[in-house]
This record gives C-alpha cells, structure tokens and sequence, in this order.
C-alpha cells in the first residue's frame, strides 16, 4: 500500500455521524409507531437505518486496509494491535449490556450463564450475532470477527499479494448468495432477520471498504467539491428513489435489490474517502456526530425505553435522539477518550 495513512479523513468522519442519526432515527421511528408501513417515508428510513449498518461495515474494511497493513500490525505487535481494537468496542458494549442485565430489560436473549460469558468476552458473534445482549449488539459481533481476521489477511497481502484481498471478496460475496437470495425470506417469519445477521451475510461488506481502502492507498488523486457533491447527489438519488415498493423492510434486504443498496453506500463510502476534505464550521456538528456514532448506536434502545412509557410520537421520538446524543457525547470524553487516548502515536 503506498503512502502513509492519512490520521484523519475529514468527510468520513462526517459520514459516520450521519450515518448514526440514520440508525437511530429508523429504529426509534419504528418503535414509536411513526410511519405506516409500505409509506414513501416508512421506506426512506427503513433504507436510511438499515444499509447505514451496512455502510458501517464498509467503513470498517476501509479503515482497516488503509490504516492497519502488515508491517504496521508488525510494527505495534500482534497483541498491542488487537487491544487498541477491543478498546475501541469493549468497554460501552460491556457497559451497555451491564445495564441491560442490572435492569432486566430483556433486550437479548435470556440471560444464560452461556450468553453472558459469550458477550463479556466478545466471542458470541462465533455461535450467533444475536446472542447479543443489547439490542442491534449483533452489529459488534461481526465487527469483533472482521478485526479478530484481519492480521491474517494483511500479512497474505503483504507476502503473496494484495490481490489476494479481490479474491477473498468475491468468495465472501458468494458466501451471501444462499441467504440473500434464499434463505432469509424462506425463514419462518419470527427467524428472518436471525438468517439475515449471520457472519457469512455481514462480512463481504467489509470486504468491500477493504477494497476501496486499497485503492485509497495506491492513488493519490482526490475529488474536488464539485464532482463530490455531483457524485453524492446520484448515489442519494439511486438509493432513496421510491422504488420497487416495499412493505416489508427485509423485502429491501434480500435477493439482488440488497446488492443494488449496497453498491450505492459503498460508493457514498468510497466518495467520502476519496473527497479532498472540507474544513467548515457546518460541518463540525456532523464531525462530532461521527465521533459519538458508537454511543449513538448502543444508547438509543436505552432511551427509548425511558421516554416511551411517557413521551409518545413525533416527541418521543426527538427526546429519545437527544437523550441518546448526551449519553454518547458524555460515553466519548469520559470513557472513550481516556481509554484510547494511550493508543495514539
């Protein structure tokens, strides 16, 4: 991979707070009860919230193959690599999942000894992304097994090739045919979205960013604001256009319309990565959204469950986001920060 890494990428940063703001505002649009199924509104946000998880993951490949090659792994040593790793998603998952547990909140399966043991120490997303006990936790589950392969798969793109990093995407995009454009909707009702998180369906996601982040490395050329904004307008347009209609949210999951929704955030990815960068005080708010986005994501169940059983509607649902950006933003400066903050170079 030619060239140093760049320490930060201004537009993804950005990207990765508008990305939080998709999956929360989805997911509690759905548990107020805000939009009618089938609704052009209902099908923004299910697309919105749903494949901004998906773009989550593409940003994971990214970051890995652009700032994680093998003699950098080599450099900081094998276990000091995967620690700075784990501390980025152990500790407010753990907390997360304390509180579900102190609480009761029943946000995962039952509680078993099994489970438990699973989720403290992050191997659950080997048995099942939904032994998670927080609700959308499966996400961390992949996560933690894309971070757990990723040394081996830069020390074989460092001795043999990086086009070894092609071959390993297409046989992971192959892996998803079974449940894409199977599996899933032939699921009894109650198990579809069980099929739909397992690893095999999830990871070729993160293969994908992996390739865009290669590519990052080997060309030095950017796009400037104009072609940018051009470039981001299409995707938008592809991928919220209200059409095919759905009523069903995993109906926009499966079969070949998933791999069309895909290729739409992953070029919004790969524009945000490639973008020369915008230093502007609208874009701070966005910045600072992407630095929250893993509180975001773990806290908006939590509040949601505090403001429902008072707060319904439209409001619920603006207290519920608030709530959940407080708690991020207090998770970042006073967990996240410290904790990661021996980790920088």
């Amino acid at each position: 991979m030619n060239g140093p890494a760049p320490q930060r990428f201004a537009t993804l940063d950005a990207l990765r707070g508008v990305l939080a703001l998709g999956v929360a505002v989805y997911h509690l649009s759905v548990w107020f009860g805000l939009t009618p199924a089938g609704s052009l509104s209902n099908m923004a946000l299910a697309k919105a919230g749903n494949y901004s998880v998906s773009a989550f993951f593409v940003l994971t490949g990214f970051l890995l193959a652009r700032t994680a090659a093998w003699p950098s792994i080599a450099r900081q040593g094998l276990w000091t690599w995967t620690r700075k790793r784990m501390l980025r998603l152990a500790p407010l998952f753990w907390i997360a999942v304390l509180i579900d547990l102190l609480l009761g909140l029943g946000m995962g399966p039952e509680p078993k000894l099994r489970f438990i043991a699973e989720n403290f120490t992050l191997t659950f997303g080997l048995f099942h992304p939904n032994h998670a006990l927080v609700t959308g936790g499966w996400y961390v589950g992949v996560a933690v097994l894309a971070y757990a392969a990723w040394p081996a798969i830069a020390w074989v793109m460092e001795r043999v090739g990086a086009w070894t990093l092609g071959l390993l995407t297409v046989a992971l995009v192959r892996w998803t045919f079974a449940p894409t454009l199977h599996e899933v909707m032939a699921a009894e009702s109650w198990n579809r979205f069980h099929v739909y998180v397992m690893p095999g369906n999830q990871l070729f996601l993160v293969g994908l960013g992996a390739l865009v982040g290669w590519l990052h490395g080997r060309f030095d050329r950017r796009l400037g604001h104009a072609p940018f904004l051009a470039g981001v307008s299409v995707a938008m347009w592809a991928l919220f256009r209200p059409f095919p209609w759905f009523g069903d949210h995993l109906a926009a999951l499966t079969g070949p319309l998933r791999y069309y929704y895909v290729g739409c955030v992953t070029a919004l990815v790969a524009l945000c990565a490639f973008h020369k960068g915008l230093e502007s005080k609208w874009l701070k708010p966005l910045t600072l959204l992407g630095g929250w986005s893993y509180g975001i994501y773990l806290a908006h169940p939590f509040l949601q469950r505090m403001v429902a059983p008072h707060v319904t509607g439209w409001t619920g649902l603006t207290l519920a986001l608030a709530g959940s950006i407080l708690v991020a933003a207090a998770a970042e400066r006073w967990i996240e920060r410290p904790l990661n903050a021996p980790s920088k170079n």
